[in-house]
C-alpha cells in the first residue's frame, strides 16, 4: 500500500504500491524467522529456462534503472536478490514457478513504465 486516506466516515481510499517498491522494501522483522532466505546461487538453477531468462531480464533491467553502466558483473547477485524478494511466499513446484513467472513479468512491466 502506497497511501491511504479516509474518504468519508468509515470508508477509505487506498492507493496500491508498485511491485518495484515491494522489491526495494526491507523485510519486516516478523517475516525474517518465517521465511528462509535463499543464499545459494545454485538454488535458482533448478528453475525452468524460461523463468531464468525472465529473472535475468528483470535483474538487468533493474540494474540499468539504478544507473549501473555495466550490469554484467552484478547480474547473478541481482537475480538471486529478485528471486528472494518475489519467491518468498510461493510454494515450490510447477504451479509455484508459474506464479513466480507472472510476478517477474509484472515487475518488468512496472520497470518499463
Amino acid at each position: 500500500m502506497s497511501e491511504w486516506k479516509e474518504h468519508t466516515s468509515g470508508s477509505f481510499v487506498v492507493r496500491l504500491a508498485s511491485i518495484s517498491s515491494l522489491l526495494d522494501a526491507p523485510r519486516r522483522k516478523r517475516e525474517r524467522g518465517a521465511i528462509q532466505e535463499t543464499s545459494n546461487p545454485d538454488s535458482i538453477k533448478a528453475l525452468d529456462s524460461s523463468t531464468l531468462s525472465l529473472l535475468r531480464r528483470l535483474a538487468i533491467r533493474s540494474l540499468e534503472s539504478l544507473g549501473v553502466r555495466d550490469p554484467t558483473s552484478f547480474v547473478e547477485a541481482e537475480m538471486l536478490a529478485k528471486f528472494n524478494s518475489l519467491a518468498g511466499g510461493i510454494t515450490p513446484g510447477a504451479e509455484g514457478e508459474a506464479r513466480l513467472r507472472e510476478a517477474i513479468k509484472a515487475a518488468l512491466e512496472q520497470l518499463d513504465n
